[in-house]
């Protein structure tokens, strides 16, 4: 649940020093869908769930060290991954606007930037399904609905 692009960030990062630096990340939505007030935070007891058991193991390593993506000393820093900084965060179920900081990693870039899209793929599904919830539960009452759209938005799509 990274991409390669966050490998080559930490690469370069390593060799010029900056993976050392404290940074903080805010995850926010830039937009709404039309015709959409607000959405709803969700995932965020499942990110630190996956972030407690987020690593690189010999085989990631192995292929990642094959196709180039990483050095020998990135490869060494990544076998003793593990995120120590810190992450605050919206209330799980609570709503937002866009623009709206739901979430703050703070850390060490190396540490933080290799986040990305293991925050991103479980909020995004989450919340979508949330916030689906949510206005489903605001339509009129006289109303019977179904929801059949959530099979989009999982984060291994």
């Amino acid at each position: 649940m990274t991409d390669r692009y966050e490998l080559t960030m930490l690469r370069a990062a390593l060799q010029s020093g900056a993976a050392h630096r404290h940074v903080v990340f805010e995850v926010f939505t830039r937009a709404l869908p039309p015709g959409r007030r607000f959405g709803v935070l969700a995932g965020t007891g499942r990110l630190l769930e996956a972030l407690a058991d987020f690593h690189f193991g010999p085989a990631e390593l192995d292929v990642l060290r094959a196709d180039g993506v990483v050095d020998e000393a990135t490869a060494a820093w990544l076998a003793d991954y593990r995120f120590h900084g810190d992450i605050h965060a919206f209330a799980e179920g609570e709503p937002f606007f866009a623009g709206t900081p739901v979430l703050v990693v703070e850390g060490t870039f190396g540490e933080a930037v290799l986040l990305e899209t293991l925050v991103l793929s479980i909020l995004n599904h989450d919340s979508a399904i949330a916030a689906a919830a949510a206005r489903m539960v605001a339509a009129p009452a006289a109303r019977a609905g179904q929801e059949m759209g959530w099979r989009r938005p999982h984060e291994a799509a």
